[in-house]
């Protein structure tokens, strides 16, 4: 009978249900259904999301916002929003409770409680706002206390609130640390997880950093690395210390460390442990074998060690007046220069070949190393240098004065750039030069200059021009200074000093004016000129007393014998 009503009774309640509503009798301005629907509507700014919210995890609570869609194609909607005690009031259906179900359960049973009444009627249910609550943060934070969350939100998010301040430390005690692998999640029926949270950091994996619930228990235990924690070390992106957690094992660490969940085969792994009666003990395990059910475990203290591939492959750089210049993949050991420069596209006209350099550092980075590092923020002394390490280590033998010694460090510094002639490498028959990783060849242009510096009027490059003398470019830098003295020149790509007149000048080539007398920059190295000085008029002296010493010796020795022979010759004449 309603599909045969006029057109002026549906204009009559002007309602988008059309037909499938009963008639009211509110009078034509009022739509009974809409005023039940708005009497519920709540309000929320709009909250961040992941992405679409699973209905399966998502915890419905007080304060959820839902959409109520009733109708055909111009359905009737209006928001409706969880009481504080759980439950859903629905218009013609009642209250259903849908406090403390996942979503797709509250959805089901509103939908159903809907359909009793609208039964002939589409009825669809939406989460139109997550709600916000209350969590509790405690333990080893600059601040605990009592943080806004919601059910979309992770114990990393409120977490990183707690943490904001960092001017307040987390323990009283500085030796102790957050043990974020183990912090304890506490919800409100008693249930318990413990959550790993540098895990999800290294990995991205969310498992490791779940969603909140409504007054939940976020708790940050402290540790001491001294007893409590496991070392990690060797090829892997974020060695250091960790808190140990009961369960762990060496895929569980090797996943913390490389941030991968599923590490590579071609990884091998050196477990290291220190047993009760004091002594050590170490294995090794291939990581595509650590993926078992069981796993290896992991105690307190134990030491993880990731070596690193044996991998030929590398890279090294070629830089300067090439045609490709860049970084190239090359084979160690097996490489050469002079395939380098060939996939470089070879010299560009006008390159500087014979001051080319190759630069590889006898000695380690400056850097001190990771271990170190996170030693030193366990409360151990700071570590040496690397570098330095190696240069005391290189010389602890050597029976060298202290200049010498201070010399040879120095000298080993330097020699990381080793000259090549690329004139002579280059050419029919030169012996192979061998590539390793991380090697860099730079190759300067050549400019025509001289550059002349030292104790000229006019510092700076001069022209080269083939057969002109040593004066004739420091004439062209506006003469040598009132304390000239010796000249060198120094050859380009060798960087050895010569006279004048045993080498020719070439471009790139400098040519360096000494001072004749030895002058002070700063008030320590005058100092120490005085003190030389003074050293050097002391030895002089101490050799005069000496020699007049050696010189009274002879003497009195010469004398004293002289008065034996006379005293002999005397007995003599006597018998």
């Amino acid at each position: 009978m309603c599909l045969l009503a006029p057109r002026t009774a549906q204009a009559q309640f002007d309602s988008p249900l059309g037909d499938a509503v009963t008639p009211a009798t509110s009078g034509p301005e009022t739509n009974p259904l809409q005023d039940q629907l708005t009497r519920f509507q709540g309000a929320g700014g709009v909250i961040p999301l992941e992405g679409t919210v699973d209905a399966a995890q998502y915890i419905v609570g007080p304060g959820d916002l839902f959409e109520i869609s009733v109708g055909g194609p111009q359905p009737l909607m209006a928001p409706t929003a969880v009481s504080a005690d759980g439950y859903l009031i629905l218009p013609e259906a009642g209250a259903v409770q849908v406090g403390g179900h996942s979503l797709r359960e509250a959805r089901s049973r509103a939908k159903a409680a809907l359909q009793e009444s609208f039964r002939n009627v589409r009825v669809e249910i939406a989460l139109a706002q997550p709600r916000q609550f209350y969590v509790h943060v405690s333990g080893a934070v600059p601040f605990p206390g009592r943080y806004l969350a919601t059910p979309v939100g992770r114990v990393a998010g409120v977490l990183s609130l707690a943490y904001a301040d960092t001017t307040r430390a987390p323990t009283g005690n500085m030796r102790f640390r957050p043990a974020l692998r183990n912090v304890l999640l506490t919800h409100t029926d008693g249930t318990q997880e413990t959550v790993d949270l540098l895990r999800y950091h290294a990995t991205g994996s969310t498992e490791h950093n779940p969603y909140l619930r409504d007054g939940d228990i976020v708790s940050v235990p402290a540790f001491d690395p001294d007893y409590g924690a496991v070392f990690i070390s060797g090829n892997v992106a974020f060695p250091g210390i960790y808190d140990h957690r009961p369960d762990d094992t060496l895929a569980d660490l090797l996943a913390l460390a490389t941030g991968e969940e599923t590490p590579r085969p071609s990884q091998r792994v050196r477990l290291s442990r220190v047993l009760a009666d004091g002594s050590a003990e170490a294995e090794i395990y291939e990581a595509d074998a650590l993926q078992g059910e069981a796993g290896v475990p992991v105690l307190a203290r134990d030491q993880v060690h990731v070596l690193a591939e044996d991998m030929a492959r590398g890279v090294v750089e070629i830089n300067g007046w090439v045609q490709y210049p860049g970084a190239y993949p090359i084979l160690s050991g097996e490489t050469t220069l002079q395939g380098l420069v060939a996939l470089a596209g070879g010299l560009r006209p006008g390159a500087l070949a014979r001051a080319a350099h190759l630069k590889r550092s006898p000695l380690p980075l400056p850097e001190a190393d990771y271990e170190a590092r996170f030693g030193a923020l366990a409360g151990l002394p700071d570590a040496v240098p690397a570098d330095t390490l190696a240069l005391m280590q290189a010389t602890r033998l050597a029976d060298m004065d202290f200049f010498g010694n201070a010399y040879l460090k120095h000298d080993l510094r330097m020699h990381s750039s080793v000259p090549i002639d690329l004139t002579v490498a280059l050419g029919e028959g030169a012996a192979p030069i061998l590539l390793q990783d991380g090697d860099k060849v730079y190759v300067p242009r050549d400019n025509n200059q001289v550059f002349v510096f030292g104790q000229v009027n006019r510092p700076g490059y001069v022209p080269h021009r083939p057969g002109m003398s040593l004066q004739e470019y420091v004439r062209a830098a506006s003469g040598a200074g009132e304390n000239a003295g010796k000249s060198y020149v120094i050859k380009a790509g060798t960087n050895r000093f010569a006279a004048a007149s045993e080498t020719t000048i070439e471009s790139g080539d400098r040519i360096f004016v000494n001072r004749e007398n030895m002058f002070a920059d700063t008030e320590e190295l005058q100092r120490l000129l005085t003190e030389g000085e003074r050293l050097d008029l002391e030895n002089e002296r101490m050799g005069l007393e000496k020699r007049s010493f050696t010189f009274q010796t002879i003497l009195t020795t010469v004398g004293t014998i002289t008065g034996f022979v006379t005293t002999y010759l005397l007995i003599q004449q006597q018998q």
